[in-house]
Parts: C-alpha cells; sequence; structure tokens
C-alpha cells in the first residue's frame, strides 16, 4: 500500500508538475505576447516622436518662412516709406517752383506793364514831336 500511495503521489506530483509547466508555458506565452504588444506600442511611440519630429521641422520651415515675409514686408514699407518721403519733397519742390514761376509772372506783367506805359508814351512823344516839327516847318 505505501507502494500503491507512493505511485499516487508520485503521480499526483507529475500532473502537478504538467500543470505547472503548463502553466509556466502559458504564462511565457502570454508574457510574450505582451512583449510584443509592448514592441508594437514602442514602434507606434516611435512613429509618433518621428512624426513629431517632422512637424516640428515643418512648422521652424513655416516660422522661418514668415519670418522672411515679415522681413520683406518691413523693407517694402521701408522703400514706402522712403518713395513717400520722396514724393513729399519732390511736391515741395513743385511748390517752390509753382511759386517762382507766380513771382516770374507777376515780374513780367509789370514789365509787360511797363513796356505798355513806355510805348504809349513813345507813341505820345512821336505824336509831340511830329507836331513840333510840324509847327517848326511852319513857321
Amino acid at each position: 500500500m505505501v507502494n500503491i500511495t507512493n505511485e499516487m503521489i508520485l503521480q499526483a506530483i507529475k500532473e502537478l508538475a504538467d500543470q505547472l509547466k503548463n502553466h509556466t508555458e502559458q504564462t511565457n506565452q502570454r508574457f510574450e505576447q505582451i512583449d510584443r504588444r509592448f514592441e508594437q506600442i514602442d514602434q507606434r511611440f516611435e512613429q509618433i516622436d518621428q512624426r513629431f519630429e517632422q512637424i516640428e521641422q515643418r512648422f521652424q520651415q513655416v516660422e522661418q518662412r514668415f519670418q522672411q515675409v515679415e522681413q520683406r514686408f518691413q523693407q517694402i514699407e521701408q522703400k514706402f516709406e522712403q518713395t513717400n518721403q520722396q514724393l513729399t519733397d519732390m511736391n515741395n519742390r513743385l511748390k517752390q517752383v509753382e511759386q517762382t514761376i507766380k513771382e516770374m509772372d507777376k515780374q513780367l506783367t509789370d514789365v509787360a506793364n511797363g513796356q505798355k506805359i513806355l510805348v504809349e508814351e513813345l507813341f505820345d512823344n512821336k505824336k509831340e514831336i511830329k507836331r513840333v516839327k510840324n509847327a517848326l516847318n511852319m513857321y
């Protein structure tokens, strides 16, 4: 009976060992599945990190382009201000030229009026000279 009991115990131990072995294999398989899942998750995180890097690079490119556009806008604004100042200067010069022309027109008008008076006086003097000549020729 001791042999049977020992055999039964041995058989029970073998069955428990088989169950433990099966359970260990199942546990190992489960851990392998979990490890594979973690590897997949790690790969996904790496892909996400790469995508974030791409997005960040793109953002930097857009920011750089924006800075270039902003610089260009500032240059255009400066040129506009320069052109506006040049136009203001030209406008002031044109006003000065216009004032000079008005003064010259006034002076020319004065000269023309003076010449008219001189011509009238000359005409009157010629008439008077003619009258005096005629009067002298009579006597």
